[in-house]
């Protein structure tokens, strides 16, 4: 066989086998029309499709399909958010870039039971001077938010009248506004039963997580890490919901929890009862807890050191 014969069949060979590369990839991503990539719930995505000739690079066409992958992984029928929205079907959605508001007002409304909101590592940003919320939950049941950065709100995730509901994995962070209360609120779980906060870090805020009403209760708030700024008052404050009821929540569980740079690191209300902390770390400005009626919960084995603001 010729040196030209020999280089004739080899560069044969390889074009059947990037075809058969091609053919593979096809048949195993979400359908490629012209520039936008469908996917098997609502909606397209667009620009994100792979070019529709082979680049001599079998590398291209997988980076090409990269973001269909980290769909697909929240499930079939996931469902692209972009910007500001009120979610009203159940489903899985997946924030696909970073949404600021500019005005007072809620970035992303969970208006739906059965919803997963993946943030994908991207942020909601506020207005700031403590104005609007970057999740509102309110209604509903079998929520789940995670993964990912809310800044410059007066509220991060605002649960309110819901159950079965988790935060999870979520970067919240204020401007250390101070109050008068509330101030800035890291995460406020309002008259809500079943609520899941956990492995959150909350940041610069008046108060870090707010839990109100008679209504409330079975919550469990497990490893989350709470530092205030200079202005921090209240780490973790439980209290009634303001209707004028003094009732306050009952049967949490609160453990292994951080908190830091706070004036109090704990506080709960005159009728706040049952509840059981403990295990926590509190470093604190002025006071570690404060039981307004002693004995009314269980505090142990937390470990608590004051600090200079």
């Amino acid at each position: 066989m010729t040196k030209k014969t020999r280089v004739t069949t080899t560069f044969a060979s390889l074009l059947v086998l990037a075809a058969l590369i091609q053919n593979t990839i096809s048949a195993q991503s979400p359908k490629i029309r012209g520039e936008s990539l469908e996917f098997s719930g609502r909606g397209n995505i667009r620009n994100l499709a792979a070019p529709s000739t082979l680049p001599g690079s079998v590398v291209s066409i997988a980076t090409s399909l990269t973001p269909s992958v980290a769909l697909a992984q929240d499930g079939p029928g996931v469902r692209p958010v972009t910007n500001p929205t009120t979610i009203t079907e159940s489903g899985s959605y997946v924030l696909l870039r970073d949404i600021a508001i500019g005005e007072p007002g809620t970035a992303i409304v969970i208006a739906a039971d059965n919803v997963s909101l993946n943030l994908n590592g991207h942020a909601l940003v506020g207005p700031g001077n403590k104005q609007g919320v970057g999740i509102g939950i309110e209604g509903v049941s079998g929520v789940s938010v995670h993964n990912g950065t809310i800044a410059g709100f007066g509220t991060g995730v605002r649960i309110a009248n819901a159950h079965d509901v988790r935060a999870e994995s979520l970067q919240i962070r204020g401007e250390d506004g101070g109050g008068p209360p509330p101030g800035e609120v890291g995460v406020l779980v309002l008259n809500s039963r079943a609520v899941v906060l956990r492995d959150n870090t909350i940041s610069r805020t008046f108060l870090g997580v707010f839990v109100r009403g008679g209504g409330s209760g079975g919550n469990r708030i497990a490893g989350n890490t709470l530092i205030g700024g200079q202005n921090g008052q209240l780490g973790i404050c439980y209290n009634p919901d303001g209707s004028g009821s003094l009732a306050g929540p009952k049967g949490d569980l609160v453990y292994n929890n951080l908190v830091s740079r706070f004036n109090i690191g704990i506080q709960t209300s005159l009728q706040t009862l049952g509840n059981i902390f403990r295990e926590n770390n509190i470093a604190f400005f002025q006071q570690a807890i404060n039981e307004v009626t002693p004995g009314s919960n269980v505090f142990e084995d937390n470990t608590a050191i004051a600090i200079m603001p």
